[in-house]
């Protein structure tokens, strides 16, 4: 069995337990679990004083028991002995670290169902992180000192039974899996930056580190779309706040949006009803871009299935309302398909891999915007023939070239 372990000991220059610091939407132990779990880790330890065994750890319980993962919040670590057998492997990271993935990856592999290789990451003597936290990244040797990482055999565990109970268990491990032979692993400066290592040692420290996450995982703001442009940079400005629930708020915002839009445009103003449907789907593409920036700062491959099941509804419903748009109710006009076709045809171009008009294509917003203005003006039966001939020469175009 693979364990981790974990701590929410320390505190921070503010006074704060480093482990309960936030951090793009999740603390900072929330992080460590995260790092864990994508090791393959099976139970997690995490050690407390007794008195912080509540918030933060009572909820990253709940979160690991529903996925799964054993949880046991320790008040000092009498238990380890009894939880940790000599066959299974021990998971290491030191109190309030948020550690680079792809690093610990490199080091320890242990992904997706490999074998876990036992290590202890070491850095210079001379390295910033250590001479400035040597508590915390302790001396090893005369030239090394520990990462804040390690993986060892649980063998060794079985000799905390003998320690004082006062004694910083976190250490006693290291020196023990030192003794017990795991081999070292010397991380280079250029792994360890202050943009991918993390000591959450202070909240200023911390929210350095969030920005730097937050700007990198940010999806880019290409002004060849501009409503997803401007979506992108809302979506900025509101993480880390709106990190967890944001993406939920704005897809329900979006689908009341365009089925308001599709009731307007069966009955009301044309104009109002396209509108509306603009700002769904920019509520829609707000939404998407959380769900794409989420997954980035968790490091997940895959956004899931959710905003192309969003994007595919928003475009249902701007179908829907352009007809409506186009033969209010209870008319019948069999003409109003031009307005589902121009959905379609963008569709279609937004499909290209790359290019100004596929990505212009994809912004929906800014598309309906658009005809909300053209039926404000009366002439959106013209606007979209024109569209959907210009969607459909682009598209006989790219097959041409291809």
């Amino acid at each position: 069995m693979r364990i981790g372990l974990i701590a929410a000991l320390r505190r921070s220059g503010e006074g704060a337990l480093r482990a309960e610091l936030p951090l793009a939407g999740c603390s900072v132990l929330a992080w460590q679990a995260a790092l864990l779990q994508s090791l393959g880790v099976e139970r997690v330890l995490c050690l407390t004083d007794g008195a912080t065994a509540g918030g933060e750890v009572l909820q990253l319980q709940h979160t690991l028991e529903t996925g799964g993962t054993a949880f046991h919040a320790l008040k000092g670590f009498a238990a380890i002995p009894a939880l940790v057998r000599a066959e299974d492997d021990l998971v290491i990271l030191a109190d309030g670290l948020v550690p680079d993935p792809a690093v610990v990856r490199a080091v320890l592999g242990g992904e997706e169902g490999a074998s876990l290789l036992r290590a202890v990451a070491t850095i210079p003597a001379d390295h910033p992180l250590a001479a400035a936290q040597p508590e915390d990244f302790e001396r090893i040797d005369a030239a090394r000192h520990w990462a804040g990482v390690l993986a060892m055999r649980g063998a060794p565990v079985q000799q905390l039974a003998d320690m004082p109970a006062d004694a910083d268990a976190i250490g006693l491990l290291l020196r023990l899996g030192l003794q017990a032979g795991t081999p070292t692993c010397d991380l280079s400066a250029r792994e360890l930056v202050p943009e991918s290592w993390l000591l959450a040692d202070s909240a200023a420290a911390v929210a350095r580190h969030e920005s730097g996450l937050i700007a990198r995982a940010a999806p880019p703001a290409d002004w060849r779309a501009p409503a997803a442009a401007l979506a992108s940079l809302c979506v900025r400005a509101m993480v880390p706040r709106g990190l967890r629930e944001g993406g939920l708020i704005a897809g329900a915002a979006a689908l009341v949006l365009m089925l308001a839009a599709v009731l307007v445009a069966a009955f009301g103003p044309p104009a109002g009803a396209l509108g509306i449907a603009g700002l769904g789907a920019f509520a829609a593409q707000v939404s998407i871009n959380f769900t794409a920036i989420s997954a980035r700062l968790r490091r997940e491959m895959q956004e899931g299935r959710g905003p192309a099941l969003l994007g595919a509804a928003i475009d249902g419903l701007a179908a829907l309302t352009l007809w409506f748009a186009l033969a209010p109710w209870p008319e019948w006009n069999p003409l109003a398909v031009v307005g589902p076709l121009v959905i379609g045809l963008a569709r279609l171009v937004a499909r290209a891999p790359s290019g100004g008009l596929a990505k212009a294509s994809s912004d929906r917003a800014a598309m309906l915007l658009l005809l909300a203005a053209a039926a404000l003006a009366g002439i959106l039966p013209s606007v979209l023939a024109c569209l959907a001939l210009g969607l459909l020469a682009a598209l006989l175009l790219r097959s041409a070239k291809e």
